[in-house]
């Protein structure tokens, strides 16, 4: 899972480059903010969602067992879903406005949705994996809410500037 948060890490770093090669005059709040939420939903949504697509398609049994739930054919419809939110997140690149509201909505609802069944599984199942109470749970809650958050914030000063 090191991996993930190395993504996480390589989100910042990459917005305090794009911060520092933009010019003084461009700086705005407004933009700030945009660039931000751009490289969260590329990295923190959209790579992170690759990532987990290729580890469901081609390392099944690994991740069954480090989420200590049992392995089936249900892995690849989840793998699928991360593909669909992987391609949306990249596409962010390109896209703007209300692709931006939908990708995050729809990643959000699903994630931490995600998040409450590892919670359920933990209270049920006594499920004490790595898998289920670590990075996974942790990002299935803390990446959707910094999403919303700054979408909120992205809109809202995107409405005052207009």
């Amino acid at each position: 899972m090191i991996i993930f948060l190395s993504i996480y890490a390589i989100s910042i770093l990459a917005f305090f480059i794009h911060f520092f090669l933009l010019d003084c005059n461009a700086r705005t709040q407004a933009k700030i903010v945009e660039i931000f939420l751009l490289y969260q939903i590329v990295f923190s949504l959209g790579v992170t969602s690759l990532m987990a697509f290729f580890a469901f398609t081609i390392m099944p049994k690994y991740i069954a067992d480090y989420t200590g739930w049992p392995a089936c054919p249900f892995e690849q419809q989840l793998a699928n879903v991360n593909l669909a939110f992987g391609v949306l997140g990249i596409l962010a690149i390109w896209q703007r406005g209300g692709f931006w509201t939908a990708t995050i909505l729809g990643f959000s609802i699903w994630i931490l949705a995600d998040g409450i069944h590892h919670i359920f599984n933990i209270i049920k199942d006594h499920n004490y994996t790595l898998g289920n109470v670590g990075v996974p749970l942790w990002t299935d809650i803390i990446i959707p809410i910094i999403l919303l958050i700054l979408l909120k914030i992205h809109l809202t000063l995107k409405k005052n500037e207009s």
